[in-house]
C-alpha cells in the first residue's frame, strides 16, 4: 500500500513540475529496486513501476525518469496493462530518448 501512496506522490509532483520531489521519490524506488530481498523490490515493481504511465499525459516526462533495469524488468508488466498502440507509443519514447534511463535519478 505504500508504494501505491509513493506513487501518488510521484503524480503530484509530475504535475507541480516539482523536480525536487520528483528526484527524491524515483530516487527511492530505484534503491527498493536494487534490493536483494525480493520483498521490496517486487513491490516496488507492482505498486509504483508498473503504473508509472497509468496518467498517460505524463508519459514523456515518466520515460526519462526510468532506468534501463527497471525497464527491462518492468515491460512485461505493461504489456498485460496496457493497449498494443500504448505499448508501442512507450517503446517509441525510449527509442527517441536512447536508452532508457538516461535522465534517470
Amino acid at each position: 500500500m505504500y508504494f501505491g501512496e509513493l506513487w501518488h506522490l510521484a503524480l503530484e509532483a509530475h504535475r507541480a513540475a516539482d523536480e525536487e520531489t520528483l528526484r527524491r521519490v524515483y530516487g527511492f524506488a530505484h534503491w527498493c529496486f536494487e534490493q536483494p530481498e525480493q520483498f521490496l523490490s517486487n513491490a516496488i515493481m507492482v505498486s509504483f513501476y508498473e503504473h508509472v504511465f497509468d496518467d498517460w499525459d505524463l508519459r514523456d516526462d515518466v520515460a526519462h525518469r526510468l532506468p534501463p533495469e527497471v525497464v527491462a524488468k518492468v515491460r512485461p508488466l505493461w504489456e498485460w496493462r496496457m493497449t498494443t498502440d500504448r505499448l508501442a507509443e512507450v517503446d517509441r519514447l525510449f527509442d527517441e530518448t536512447g536508452p532508457p534511463g538516461r535522465n534517470a535519478v
